[in-house]
């Protein structure tokens, strides 16, 4: 499982509609209320994590791409429909990815919840004065404490208000959760829950002091106490509400494309400098050239000889410089590509390095406007072997976009060696 948080609470509070029960870290102690309120007029004003029952909670596993984080929120943004039984627009979720790779892609934990509920719940802890330093589910608490019995899979098994709870860790991972009325037979209830979880049955933990025929461990530790006692840290799972994800995705968005235009007006005051640069290296190039044309005319039929040595020293000079110096300025390619973005497009990042193809990642609105591009920079003469990486379809702002990479040669960006390693003689 991907890195966790450390603790930023010294209390955690399970809740549910129904009542809360709370263990305070500093006491190591449990306790029960009926409400948000009355634990906070017997524990006072102070911050917490607080742990979603099982009853309020679903878990999925799902294979997603190996990429970057705001990729994979972004194809699982398309998949909630697929994965629980509320419309994706009534959830509020938070993924964690595991090591777990194969063909298929990395397998991801996503729990979700109602944003109803959430709303509800954060609407309680607001009045009773108590900060939520971070929301997840309570069987998350149960890969910590399978941890601390020596044990990175197992069945972990407690009693509920409604019956047992069933966590099924595999690999440091929560793979499924559920909550089952059947009391008088826990151990079916779990290899169901296992079968379910699509794993052969296996180890079973009693926790929180239950106990039952077929349990492998018996301890008194439970979930909840777990996410403080534990010396692991807290699984980086963090359940916000929609329009939180949305606002601070726009903020990223908003960020992005200010630095976009910062670095593009700084390319394009390169450009200009470097273009001033070299128009006054021709006109000294120029100057010279012409001293030396009217020194060739005055040399005698002796000094001809000379030039023409002199001329076959500079060949081989030329020679030399195609070989070990770039065929273009990066300002140049980047001028080229800044004047060959299509209307709708918007570009995030440009990369070009020695020897390598450039890479040009960025949005737009529909698969016509990258094709245009692609057109553009296939028709300039800098770049050879244009080509269209990947066009995904995606949304901002509930607006159909395309991210796109495309990736050119720049004409020739092919150096023999660095330059800086050459010793001439």
């Amino acid at each position: 499982m991907s890195k966790g948080n450390p603790k930023a609470a010294n209390l955690v509070i399970e809740w549910s509609p129904r009542g809360v029960t709370t263990f305070d870290g500093a006491t190591r102690t449990t306790r029960q209320f009926d409400t948000i309120q009355a634990a906070a007029s017997s524990l006072g004003s102070k911050t917490a994590i607080v742990a979603i029952s099982r009853r309020m909670m679903f878990v999925r596993t799902t294979r997603v791409p190996d990429a970057a984080i705001s990729d994979v929120r972004l194809v699982l943004s398309m998949r909630l429909g697929d994965l629980f039984p509320l419309p994706p627009s009534d959830l509020a979720y938070d993924f964690v990815l595991t090591d777990n790779v194969d063909s298929e892609g990395r397998l991801a934990i996503v729990t979700a919840m109602s944003a109803q509920d959430l709303r509800n719940m954060q609407e309680e802890f607001r009045s009773a004065g108590i900060k939520v330093a971070q929301v997840l589910p309570v069987a998350m608490g149960s890969v910590l404490l399978a941890e601390s019995v020596g044990r990175t899979s197992g069945a972990v098994v407690t009693r509920d208000n409604d019956g047992i709870g069933i966590d099924i860790v595999e690999g440091h991972s929560l793979r499924y959760s559920r909550v089952s009325t059947n009391i008088s037979n826990p151990s079916a209830e779990v290899c169901r829950t296992y079968t379910v979880a699509g794993l052969p049955c296996g180890d079973m933990i009693a926790a929180g002091g239950f106990t039952f025929a077929d349990a492998d461990i018996n301890t008194k530790g439970t979930s909840l106490e777990s996410f403080l006692t534990s010396s692991s840290d807290i699984p980086a799972i963090n359940i916000e509400l929609p329009e939180v994800v949305a606002l601070r995705a726009k903020k990223v968005r908003d960020q992005r494309q200010r630095m976009a235009v910062v670095l593009m007006i700084g390319a394009l005051g390169l450009c200009a400098v470097a273009y001033t640069g070299y128009m006054s290296k021709v006109a000294v190039v120029n100057a010279a050239d012409q001293k030396t044309q009217k020194d060739i005319k005055a040399l005698d039929a002796r000094k001809k000889a000379t030039q023409t040595k002199a001329a076959n020293l500079t060949d081989a000079q030329t020679a030399l410089d195609i070989a070990f110096k770039y065929g273009q300025n990066y300002s140049d390619l980047v001028t080229v590509v800044a004047n060959d973005v299509p209307s709708g497009v918007w570009l995030g990042g440009i990369s070009v390095e020695r020897g390598k193809r450039m890479v040009l990642r960025g949005v737009a609105f529909n698969n016509g406007q990258v094709k245009d591009f692609v057109d553009k920079l296939s028709s300039e003469p800098r770049f050879r072997n244009v080509r269209l990486e990947f066009a995904n379809d995606g949304s901002i702002d509930l607006k159909p976009v395309v991210q796109f990479s495309i990736s050119a040669f720049p004409v020739g960006n092919v150096p023999l060696v660095d330059l800086n390693q050459v010793k001439r003689k």
